[in-house]
């Protein structure tokens, strides 16, 4: 004589599947939270290490990294040359504890020569946001210019060094040259000659005794994440248009054109990854200050505020609390 088996009737199931499946929509955007709460916090660890790695380098040096480094040439003789010259990035690899890499890099040749193309290429963690998805996965087409020549490819980043405030030239107050718009931030930045002619004269370096506003309130190192491609307020502008765009050079190897790493005026965070602070966090930006510290900078931050912080001698009031 068969038992009687009792199983789930047709109703009980469904009920079932809806309850697993209310289950499920309750728990998914905590485990996604969850997720980007680990992502941003390797970010800031991320940022943390070049902080202190660029602090170490000051005790070492008594400035700052420069943001052209190599012995090829003694410094931009030309704005041109500002894209083959070895990055802030690459003067800490030693104090990053990657001192492999730098001692196979070849600073007697420009970071786009053939010769450093291997090393170049190598993709570091520390300057790469887990956050960040975007299309481009390295950065093609390094260029020699004048005339225009590709001449290979480097593993791009997602920090970048806060070159100052790039002003609105229509503001007036400032010279003629692209570079007289610009208020420093920590960085050095190339110097024109006296007969201002596009050449350069050297290069200008800073101390952490010259950042009269305070190491607490002037920003060194910032997220502009998603680079080479063009992102605005949190969707895809356009794919990497070619090495002429208007990102820069975002290669942790390899140096960039100086106003590449300003801060525009009209920009608060998290508008754009073009001239602004920019990250695939929904909350805002990480960010280095001078004194070592790693902050997130709110998507609602004060333009006036943050761009106080940028400046390393403007004088403003400011706070991030």
């Amino acid at each position: 004589m068969s038992k009687y088996r009792r199983g789930l009737t047709l109703l009980e199931s469904i009920v079932t599947l809806g309850i697993i499946g209310i289950l499920i929509a309750l728990l998914l955007p905590a485990i996604q939270r969850a997720r980007e709460t680990a992502r941003l916090t390797r970010c800031q660890n991320n940022m943390r290490q070049m902080a202190l790695a660029i602090q170490s380098f000051h005790g070492s040096n008594q400035h700052i990294p420069s943001l052209y480094n190599g012995t090829f040439i003694q410094h931009p003789q030309t704005q041109w040359d500002e894209y083959h010259f070895h990055s802030w990035q690459t003067a800490i690899l030693p104090q990053l504890e990657q001192t492999a890499i730098y001692e196979r890099l070849d600073l007697t040749q420009p970071a786009t020569d053939p010769a450093n193309q291997d090393n170049v290429n190598i993709e570091l963690p520390v300057f790469l946001c887990p956050s960040t998805s975007n299309y481009t996965h390295n950065v093609p087409d390094l260029v020699q210019r004048d005339p225009i020549i590709r001449v290979g490819t480097a593993a791009r980043s997602d920090y970048e060094a806060i070159g100052g405030l790039l002003r609105d030239p229509q503001s007036g107050g400032f010279g003629n040259t692209a570079y007289d718009f610009i208020e420093l931030s920590i960085w050095g930045k190339p110097r024109y000659d006296d007969d201002n002619d596009g050449t350069f004269d050297g290069l200008y370096r800073t101390r952490f005794a010259d950042v009269t506003d305070g190491l607490s309130n002037t920003l060194m190192v910032g997220e502009m994440a998603g680079r080479p491609d063009v992102y605005k307020r949190g969707e895809p502008d356009q794919p990497y248009v070619g090495p002429d765009g208007p990102v820069g050079q975002p290669a942790w190897a390899i140096s960039g054109i100086f106003w590449a790493i300003a801060i525009s005026e009209h920009h608060g965070v998290n508008d754009t990854n073009q001239q602004g602070l920019y990250s695939f966090h929904d909350t805002g930006v990480n960010v280095a200050m001078a004194d070592g510290s790693v902050r997130l900078l709110s998507n609602s931050i004060d333009k006036a505020m943050l761009h106080g912080l940028v400046t390393k001698a403007g004088g403003e009031v400011v706070s991030t609390e």
